[in-house]
């Protein structure tokens, strides 16, 4: 799928030019046309400043007038419809206001946004063009798009070029070139931030600090923070580090992380006040709203993954095949294929034995009885005091290649909180 992203300032501001793309010219107010017109986007979106906004009267009516102008606009220059426009909190002082808030709401709030229209389960093409763009809004949507990218190529094949034409020079100025200035195979990188303490999702800025301790003791999302943050965290570090059982057994819900960012969001907004040629937002979104709205995406993402649980020998082999890379992903086939081949062994004795500690099926008379982070991580999870064993009993008749679907793995319930707290450990760099 491709999707066109265009960074815009204050387009009705925007004079009649003559662009160049490869072999098209056109002459307009934007690049959008000629754009859409050689690229073919299958959707396109328009980022740009709530700051351009001039109707006061509410938040609602502020957005509203810059959407009907933008229509308006588009409309003017015969782009295609097929267009989501994303008005972003913007910052600074105006003929005709002031927008006051924190500058890096732009960001989380582009992130989120970008996040529920960018498809999570199919090749993508992501053009960008920052021709028109306003400074920071420009530079804070580029991370937004290439930090959502970075997840989506974990299972998809994922392109990203940029754009930006020729300066333009007032009465010397004749044909603008719109040039490439990034064209890449994104590489898959998958959420590797912790989840910050409680008071980094809703930040106060223009209210007194005591509004966050009323916060956290009213809001549902502070209650599932406390309750799965180390979860979260192991999952994440699960992916990161390359460990498909915990991959498996703690992967999160995803409605519920969804309700999470839709109440911080909402609560955000609840603060934010529009007067007479003034907006304040008087609560900041911090870096936890963000790293919950990557880990939604990366949930989204990966969620053909999952398997019923308990999963099999085979359904990790699978899974690893898919989400790791390299060395990690060597070191997974490694760990599986050694417990595949003690379950050859007991297929060939008649043997299928019930939920047994992996120590004790591998026949590890020697083990140490303590879970050690160091081991834990050094075999991809499937550590042997930590990791228990089934094999359900079937006809064997020497096919070797059908053991692994019928060996199934799990984490003892007395390890599971250990594991979860070595991998979230792992994941800050301890």
């Amino acid at each position: 799928m491709k999707f066109l992203i265009v960074s815009w300032g204050d387009f009705e501001r925007w004079k009649g030019t003559k662009y160049k793309f490869g072999d098209e010219t056109s002459t307009c107010p934007s690049t959008l046309p000629i754009l859409q017109k050689v690229i073919k986007p299958d959707w396109t979106v328009i980022v740009l400043s709530e700051t351009l906004g001039e109707d006061f009267s509410s938040r609602e009516a502020l957005h509203d007038d810059i959407k009907n102008r933008v229509n308006g606009f588009l409309e003017q220059i015969g782009a295609g419809r097929e267009v989501d426009v994303i008005i972003a909190p913007g910052i600074g002082h105006f003929s005709h206001g002031e927008f006051l808030g924190n500058a890096m709401d732009t960001y989380y709030y582009v992130l989120n946004q970008l996040s529920q229209v960018l498809p999570v389960r199919e090749e993508l093409e992501v053009h960008f063009d920052i021709t028109h763009g306003l400074n920071y809004i420009t530079f804070l949507t580029y991370r937004a798009i290439k930090d959502l990218l970075g997840t989506a190529a974990i299972l998809n094949p994922v392109k990203f070029t940029a754009y930006n034409s020729d300066p333009y020079v007032q009465k010397i100025s004749r044909e603008l070139t719109i040039n490439v200035i990034e064209d890449v195979k994104v590489e898959p990188h998958p959420v590797q931030e912790p989840l910050p303490g409680l008071e980094r999702y809703l930040v106060p800025y223009l209210v007194e600090k005591r509004l966050l301790g009323e916060l956290k003791a009213s809001l549902s999302v502070f209650r599932l923070l406390r309750e799965e943050k180390r979860r979260l965290e192991a999952w994440a570090g699960s992916v990161a580090l390359g460990m498909p059982l915990l991959f498996v057994e703690d992967f999160p819900e995803t409605e519920a992380l969804e309700r999470a960012v839709e109440e911080l969001l909402h609560t955000w907004e609840d603060y934010i006040t529009v007067s007479e040629k003034s907006v304040k937002r008087k609560l900041a979104l911090g870096e936890g709203f963000g790293v919950l709205v990557k880990l939604l995406f990366q949930a989204r993402v990966l969620k053909e993954l999952k398997p019923n649980l308990p999963p099999s020998v085979d359904e990790l082999y699978n899974i690893s095949d898919k989400l790791f890379r390299g060395s990690v992903k060597e070191m997974t086939r490694v760990e599986l294929g050694n417990i595949e081949e003690t379950a050859i062994k007991y297929a060939s004795a008649n043997l299928f034995p019930d939920w047994m500690p992996l120590k004790d099926f591998m026949c590890f008379s020697s083990a140490n009885p303590q879970i050690k982070p160091r081991n834990f991580l050094a075999h991809a999870g499937l550590e042997a005091n930590a990791t228990e064993v089934k094999m359900e009993r079937w006809k064997y008749e020497g096919n070797k290649g059908e053991v692994r679907k019928h060996t199934f793995l799990r984490y003892a319930e007395a390890a599971k909180i250990e594991i979860e707290r070595i991998t979230a450990n792992a994941l800050r760099g301890g």
